[in-house]
């Protein structure tokens, strides 16, 4: 499987990251919170994301999925804060670690 070679994981990761990936895209798109122009950018945000939580071992795709879509939502209740993996974001006062 391509995705497992290029990511360093075996086939069982793959899939699971990729039926992750999946849903947790159907439920960004479904609600329809990015314009056009956001959709590719978050949409290698939250792979990218997934795939660092893979790799540390977690499994369960529903719990993956989630948390792609809470990065999303968490990028965007923080319009003025650059997005950069491992780092909060900041919001009137608040923080998200994600």
């Amino acid at each position: 499987m391509y995705i497992a070679a290029l990511n360093d994981l075996d086939e069982g990761q793959s899939r699971i990251l990729l039926r992750a990936c999946d849903l947790a895209w159907r439920r960004v798109t479904e609600a329809v919170v990015l314009t056009p122009m956001q959709q590719a950018y978050a949409q290698s945000i939250v792979h990218a994301h997934l795939l660092r939580l893979v790799r540390r071992g977690e499994r369960k795709e529903q719990r993956l999925a989630s948390r792609g879509v809470f990065l999303i939502c968490g990028i965007l209740a923080c319009p003025d804060h650059e997005y950069v993996p491992g780092r909060s974001l900041r919001t009137d006062g608040a923080e998200i670690v994600f």
